[in-house]
């Protein structure tokens, strides 16, 4: 029985783009860095079918040969999705570290937009709220940091893990269900009742908060989909 490489004779020295378009089916990742990746196998094969066809083969039994020598797609994919794995959390890791260095300038503009926005600052339910938000920012990037790290540099120690993307999309979702609750709660706190539906309220904390929180949950699902 012929391997994903070989299970379609395509004559004409199609071989190579019948087994990176396998390939490509079997992958899912980020668009630039799963191109990178097929590109790199394209011309790691198309090298070795000029040696062969150098050799004295013709060119689709080169081709053949090439693939045959690189290995069916359902051995070798794993390891380049475990690497495409990585790449997608490293960019929700950014992402993250990103929004949450952002929002404290965000919510400072909307709060000196709002005349009403100052009334429920001095709640106590407003300042412990406000002090969780703080820690509970400062804790996401230091995460943010680290899973940046355990995807770049931190592979020569940990290896290609597909867990750490996992991990990551997790923590993606994490960080916007908890986010979204105490970004609700700050505004209700904060806002006088006559102005929750004004621009400066409940829709001010949905474009402030929401749209950066379904980017994170977003790229936490493209995250565990590629781990």
């Amino acid at each position: 029985m012929r391997d994903a490489g070989e299970k379609a004779d395509t004559g004409g020295g199609r071989v190579i783009d019948h087994y990176v378009a396998e390939l490509d089916k079997a992958l899912a990742g980020p668009r630039a860095a799963k191109a990178d990746l097929l590109t790199e196998v394209r011309d790691g094969l198309t090298d070795a079918a000029e040696a062969y066809e150098a050799a004295g083969l013709d060119r689709t039994s080169a081709e053949r040969q090439a693939v045959r020598d690189f290995g069916p797609v359902p051995v070798i994919a794993p390891g380049y999705q475990a690497e495409l794995g990585l790449s997608q959390g490293r960019r929700t890791a950014l992402l993250i570290c990103v929004v949450m260095l952002v929002q404290p300038v965000a919510w400072w503009a909307l709060g000196h937009l709002a005349t009403g926005l100052s009334i429920g600052r001095a709640d106590p339910g407003y300042l412990a709220v406000d002090v969780v938000v703080r820690w509970a920012g400062g804790g996401a990037i230091v995460l943010g940091l680290a899973a940046v790290l355990a995807t770049g540099s931190g592979v020569r120690f940990l290896g290609v893990r597909r867990q750490v993307a996992r991990l990551t999309g997790l923590f993606a979702f994490a960080v916007c269900a908890v986010f979204s609750v105490l970004g609700v709660l700050l505004t209700w706190l904060s806002t006088s009742p006559g102005m929750l539906l004004s621009p400066v309220g409940l829709p001010g904390t949905l474009v402030l908060l929401g749209l950066p929180l379904a980017g994170i949950g977003a790229s936490g699902r493209r995250c565990l989909r590629a781990a």
